[in-house]
């Protein structure tokens, strides 16, 4: 009887086991992208050297940082969003330059108005295995030249609103895969590493060396600084 109850409680344990791994959901971690810039690349551009190839996102509990890797030290450029209460900070610095602006869902117009705006279509509904996390692509059209390509989001990856603050608001998933175009200059990010390791990052706080900018005018110094890298077909 007794080698009976223990058999049990193995089973059951097993059991539970099963359950807590079949839930593969997670909301802490980290992607990193790898970034390229299709039309200056497609004209041969030379100042391509100065501009990140790769991108990392850290996440957790609904927060999330995007660091873009320069390949060269003194470049900064990145977002914090707290999806939590619809904030998002930007954030840009060359060497000991460095500033910020913040967003609320009030405000963030001054940035959307700026980028392209694009229609979501739902394609064929199949998940897919990427990088070890489901997946399944959307159908997206531009509606500044009605091109239309494929974008991949994550099924799994719980992060609330996280879009709430890009041109892509609508889709309610991580974007694993997507182009968007910033002032004239077009980017391409496709992630090449996912890992749901637990990350305790205190995503709000910047340096005290960061500089405050009103978002217009932060705006108008980042437009200035890309506007060397505006593509022309």
């Amino acid at each position: 009887m007794r080698k009976f109850k223990i058999l049990v409680l193995f089973i059951s344990s097993l059991t539970l086991v099963t359950c807590k791994n079949g839930d593969n959901k997670f909301n802490s971690g980290r992607i990193e992208y790898d970034i390229t810039y299709p039309c200056l690349e497609k004209n041969h551009e030379s100042l391509l050297f100065l501009l990140p190839k790769k991108m990392i996102m850290t996440f957790n509990e609904n927060q999330y940082k995007n660091e873009f890797i320069f390949p060269t030290k003194g470049s900064i450029l990145g977002l914090v969003n707290d999806c939590n209460i619809k904030n998002v900070k930007l954030i840009f610095g060359l060497g000991n330059n460095k500033k910020y602006t913040s967003l609320d869902s009030n405000s963030i117009y001054y940035l959307l108005d700026n980028l392209p705006k694009y229609e979501i279509f739902e394609s064929e509904n199949i998940i897919f295995n990427y990088l070890g996390v489901e997946c399944k692509e959307l159908e997206v059209q531009s509606l500044k030249n009605d091109s239309i390509y494929k974008i991949k989001i994550a099924q799994n990856i719980e992060i609330k609103d996280v879009n709430w603050c890009t041109p892509f608001h609508e889709i309610e998933k991580v974007l694993l895969e997507y182009s968007i175009e910033q002032y004239g200059m077009e980017m391409h990010f496709n992630a090449t590493q996912i890992s749901n390791d637990f990350t305790n990052k205190n995503f709000n706080m910047l340096g005290k060396d960061y500089l405050f900018l009103e978002t217009k005018k932060y705006l108008t110094e980042i437009k200035s600084m890309l506007s060397i890298f505006k593509c022309i077909d």
